[in-house]
């Protein structure tokens, strides 16, 4: 909802409560003032008809006197201190054969030494007959102020907002790695120029810091690459020397801690580049192809381990995502499906059946399933039970069995891919098997994949 919208709902809201409690105030206001003018009124017809009475004449030839009653009382009948006062309620007209709200005004006067009671009545419009019109009168003001409300909506949206909307549109369209400063609209507004300052002062920060981590990971990789080449050199030069097992076992231990430290390094570097967004689609990439090319380049270890391999791609799959994340997303799930894999022992599905995507004849060895489809990738394969939570593997250096050789980095980057690319991913673990799926489209998550499969 648009803050102009909440803005229009919040007024018209209060207004529709203050007019609901102006119409009540409004409402017996005007009663009290018709009976107060009819009061009056009354007050000054009693005066004239005992004036008429104390100069002697016929008080009851006057139209207005039809309604009047004139009456000599004794003199305890006096009230003391009160010379009128007035009554009202539903009395009988005559005149239009309904009952209506009839007001009497009773007045007592001194004449001559006679006392004598005035009483004029006249009938007045009641609560009942005042609230038709009060309600239609508030009718139409509320619905002025509907139509008002809303065209100033609309005049505050284009005229006093534009500011604001302009600036949401350079920061919506800001880049970390942009090298011109960030140009906001002019405005005369504080509230928007205290905002703009402080978006500026962000954005030069952000820009700052991005450049600085830019420039110490280019740094770090560049350094980092001439010392280990030099000790990768040294122990090939130890290796070919002449020397004792022992040392060649050393060696071999301290080459195989190079290589390591060379993937930390290189998936580190990698990590870095994705959550600085460094690499952006520039077109849809065939990821048929891709695993297609995957799955050949694994071939010779899939072998060497003698796993088994269904595949299932679908031809002409195109996805949003650059090229070599394409390439990383895909080569990253095939190699962990074989660098994690483990023969199946026994069928785990219910009543000792395997689930019903494993093939026969696959326990006792690894298996591997590949399914790629428009809606996404799924890869299975048998391995051993992680000892942690398989939504933690997705964090760095985390790894589902301690003993592995793994970094733990290679599902972090296939989770920073797939945030990147706005991908759902899944990883699950049941009966023996491991299940990821990776779902390309928006609308569909990666868990009805598996479903699906």
């Amino acid at each position: 909802m648009k803050l102009t919208t909440k803005f229009t709902l919040w007024y018209f809201g209060i207004m529709l409560v203050v007019l609901l409690m102006g119409g009540a105030i409004v409402y017996y206001e005007i009663q009290w003032k018709i009976s107060r003018v009819e009061v009056v009124r009354h007050q000054r017809l009693n005066d004239l008809i005992a004036q008429q009475i104390r100069q002697g004449g016929d008080y009851k030839d006057h139209p207005t006197r039809k309604r009047a009653t004139v009456t000599v009382i004794p003199a305890d009948s006096m009230p003391g201190g009160v010379p009128s006062y007035y009554t009202r309620g539903i009395d009988w007209n005559p005149e239009f054969q309904t009952r209506e709200f009839k007001l009497v005004v009773t007045s007592f006067y001194l004449i001559n030494g006679v006392h004598y009671r005035v009483m004029t009545y006249s009938f007045i419009p009641s609560f009942y007959q005042l609230l038709p019109g009060v309600v239609d009168s508030f009718k139409w003001i509320l619905l002025l102020l509907l139509v008002l409300v809303i065209i100033s909506g609309g005049l505050i949206s284009k005229y006093i907002l534009a500011p604001f909307k302009r600036t949401m549109r350079v920061i919506q369209s800001f880049d970390l790695k942009q090298k011109e400063r960030v140009l906001l609209p002019r405005t005369r507004t504080s509230e928007f120029m205290e905002l703009n300052q402080f978006l500026q002062k962000m954005t030069e920060k952000a820009r700052e810091d991005y450049q600085l981590l830019k420039e110490f990971t280019e740094n770090a990789s560049h350094e980092l690459q001439t010392p280990t080449a030099v000790i990768r050199g040294k122990l090939d030069l130890l290796m070919e020397s002449d020397i004792r097992d022992e040392q060649a076992i050393l060696i071999a231990e301290m080459q195989n801690a190079l290589e390591r430290l060379s993937r930390i390094h290189s998936s580190l570097t990698l990590l870095t580049k994705l959550e600085n967004k460094e690499y952006e689609p520039k077109e849809p990439v065939c990821i048929s192809n891709l695993v297609r090319e995957s799955l050949a380049s694994f071939d010779e270890l899939i072998q060497m381990k003698s796993l088994g391999l269904e595949a299932h791609i679908e031809k002409g799959v195109y996805v949003p995502l650059h090229p070599a994340l394409a390439d990383l997303l895909t080569s990253n799930l095939i190699s962990n499906a074989i660098r994690h894999n483990a023969p199946m022992a026994m069928r785990s599905g219910a009543g000792g059946q395997a689930p019903g995507f494993v093939p026969d004849g696959a326990e006792g060895r690894g298996w591997i399933r590949v399914n790629l489809t428009r809606e996404g990738l799924v890869v299975v394969n048998t391995g051993r039970e992680p000892q942690v939570a398989t939504v933690e593997l997705f964090e760095r250096f985390k790894k589902g069995n301690a003993g592995s050789d793994s970094i733990g980095i290679g599902l972090a980057i296939v989770r920073q891919i797939c945030d990147l690319s706005h991908f759902d991913v899944i990883y699950e673990y049941r009966g023996g098997l491991h299940l990821l799926a990776v779902s390309f489209l928006p609308r569909t998550a990666a868990s009805k994949l598996l479903q699906n499969l």
